[in-house]
């Protein structure tokens, strides 16, 4: 090596050891991040929508409940429809803040429907005859 050079290589390595992270380390770190920041946010939107969808299914779960409720008293089912957030004066019930939910009473049989504004877009579903919920 020629003369000076392996100062200038000793001097460098002073420098490195002292001075910190490249700019390069630094955005090939950042870069990273943000690859797994937008893996993150995606992931969280979809627990969100679900957890909205769980708040409909139990909302429409807890109206069904409330009709048999309503008919073992009176004898007779009863329509109606309720959007979030309230408290449902007949059946008694609340509903959750985000949900749309509607019964449709028949002489011996309901239907039910809920959904959520803030969900995947799913409708939920209640039979009374066939005792079923359906997720379309």
């Amino acid at each position: 090596m020629p003369y000076g050079m392996t100062d200038r290589l000793a001097a460098s390595a002073t420098r490195r050891a002292s001075g910190g992270f490249t700019l390069i380390e630094l955005l090939v770190v950042v870069a990273i991040l943000g690859v797994l920041a937008a893996i993150a946010i995606q992931a969280m939107a979809r627990y969100r929508q679900q957890a909205y969808d769980a708040a409909a299914i139990h909302d429409l779960a807890n109206a069904v409940k409330a009709e048999e409720a309503y008919y073992a008293t009176y004898e007779v089912y009863i329509s109606f429809t309720a959007n979030g957030p309230t408290n449902n004066a007949v059946p008694p019930m609340v509903i959750s803040g985000t949900v749309k939910l509607e019964m449709t009473a028949a002489t011996e049989s309901f239907q039910g429907t809920a959904t959520s504004t803030r969900g995947s877009g799913k409708i939920f579903s209640y039979d009374s005859i066939t005792d079923t919920f359906i997720s379309n």
